[in-house]
């Protein structure tokens, strides 16, 4: 079966992930392409799925979400797809990770305050299907990264 990128699409993708602003002609400089063949590249990239969306990574502290939440969630096995749909509506909830283990899933959240904190975990907590949960404050981060090693 063929791939559909070559090492070309590779470093393309590095770059991407270094600086999602880079140009065309930057770009195309740095891999000897041209502009032509460096826009064609990454839009087959968008194409295929292999990149999802180029986005601005925001300071979440600067704009005052101080409080990173991991929650872990018992459900219902029932209501669990249901539940999954409730959840991702959720503005606070930046990630859910389907799990194995004693948990059905892990969501990430960052929030202003602890009272924001309280709130969502009682509306997680009084959701259809939801048995349980589990909450830990995230004290510092020490690696937080969006990159692949490419």
């Amino acid at each position: 079966m063929k791939s559909i990128y070559d090492e070309k699409d590779l470093e393309i993708l590095k770059i991407l992930q270094e600086n999602g602003r880079a140009s065309y002609s930057e770009i195309a400089k740095r891999l000897g392409l041209s502009e032509a063949a460096v826009y064609t590249r990454i839009q087959k990239l968008i194409k295929h799925g292999l990149i999802k969306k180029i986005q601005a990574i925001v300071d979440s502290e600067r704009l005052g979400f101080n409080l990173i939440a991991i929650v872990a969630v018992k459900a219902q096995p029932s209501k669990y797809e249901f539940l999954l749909r409730e959840l991702s509506g959720i503005p606070e909830i930046a990630e859910i990770y389907d799990v194995t283990g004693d948990y059905y899933c892990l969501l990430k959240l960052r929030l202003q305050n602890r009272e924001a904190l309280a709130k969502l975990l009682d509306k997680i907590g009084s959701m259809d299907g939801v048995i349980s949960t589990d909450t830990r404050i995230v004290l510092r981060i020490i690696k937080e990264s969006y990159s692949l090693p490419l």
